[in-house]
């Protein structure tokens, strides 16, 4: 049985390691280097879905920028708009040039160019793939995986961010919970890899609660169920900006496959429960919501049945330290959206 390792350097401190009681001798697993012990020189980016008005080569070319700082950006482009190809014409801004396929074509075409991005490498990589790109880097890592002329794993890893169909450490997506390997899911045209043991190290970057990429594991907990769905609209793109000193040694467990390779996972804590966040925008104060979330929070987190043992929880909200969704966006973005909710606030009464 594979060790777990929880760690990692930055403002959490040192890490720790936890080891299966059953075998207590074995050496802990090793995560891949990230951060700024890093060995990757490029970085291959596909950024998630395109719809209109947001600066998608912006956040591709951050997505996991501080997994890899200093490695140059290779921005895979794809027909990443295809979850907005049903959106008629006349409602899409000027300029905007839509793509009219499903996203499961989209998926294969990323993974056709990752593919050949990876093959005219010549120095060591990593693949980063943020939300829907992430679908390339798992078809990816199936091709590879019994591919001779593959690269040496020791040139490439992969990092997947908020990946909708996959697993991780802590769990898994929301279609991984719903769509078996190799099912076919026709509303996005789109077939469930197969898992694979890959020769390359993973990492899986996903955010506390996230419903694309995190999704409870009791689904009859509808409160669970409900904040998982704010989380995806409000924290699921936020994480691909996030490093590795932003989690707690808690939150990275690291296991090691059985061709040697290490898939770590990396659960971001956020700063306040996420069906509550909206309350907190529009203007009630903090200690009314806080009273909000200390009941709504132990019920969301039995949603999860990873919270049952409180010696190995994960740290899924902290307010000092937990990612604050708006404050790490771009400035114009964050901008932007405090200026809308602003506007909300001028026409409310006050609230407590």
């Amino acid at each position: 049985m594979a060790l777990t390792v929880v760690g990692t350097a930055g403002g959490w401190g040192t890490g720790a390691a936890l080891a299966d009681p059953a075998n207590p001798v074995l050496p802990r697993p090793v995560p891949s280097p990230v951060g700024d012990a890093s060995t990757a020189k490029e970085v291959y980016a596909l950024g998630g879905a395109r719809p209109p008005g947001i600066p998608w080569v912006d956040y591709t070319n951050r997505a996991g920028n501080e997994y890899f700082p200093g490695a140059k950006r290779d921005l895979i482009d794809y027909p990443a708009g295809a979850p907005f190809s049903w959106v008629p014409s006349m409602f899409l801004p000027a300029g905007y040039k839509p793509d009219r396929v499903t996203i499961g074509v989209a998926a294969k075409d990323a993974t056709n160019s990752l593919d050949k991005a990876i093959r005219n490498g010549d120095q060591p990589a990593a693949a980063v793939g943020l939300s829907q790109g992430t679908l390339a880097l798992d078809q990816e890592q199936v091709r590879l995986a019994n591919d001779p002329h593959a690269p040496s794993p020791d040139k490439l890893q992969f990092t997947t961010i908020g990946d909708p169909t996959g697993y991780h450490a802590f769990g898994k997506s929301f279609l991984a919970g719903l769509f078996p390997p190799g099912s076919y899911i026709p509303f996005i045209d789109y077939t469930m890899p197969k898992r694979v043991d890959s020769q390359y190290d993973s990492n899986r970057v996903i955010a506390s609660y996230d419903g694309l990429s995190d999704f409870p594991d009791r689904p009859d907990n509808l409160i669970a169920g409900a904040n998982a769905f704010a989380a995806s609209a409000i924290v699921h793109t936020p994480a691909a900006f996030t490093g590795p000193g932003d989690v707690p040694p808690q939150n990275i467990r690291t296991t090691v496959n059985s061709r040697g390779a290490t898939e770590t996972t990396y659960l971001i804590p956020v700063n306040h429960l996420p069906l509550t966040l909206p309350l907190r925008y529009i203007g009630m104060s903090d200690g009314f919501v806080d009273q909000i979330d200390s009941v709504l929070q132990p019920i969301v987190d039995a949603g999860y049945s990873r919270n049952d043992n409180p010696m190995d929880r994960p740290t899924s909200v902290d307010p000092v330290h937990g990612m604050d969704p708006i404050g790490i966006l771009d400035p114009a973005t964050r901008d932007t959206i405090e200026g809308t909710f602003a506007q909300v606030r001028s026409f409310l009464p006050p609230l407590p």
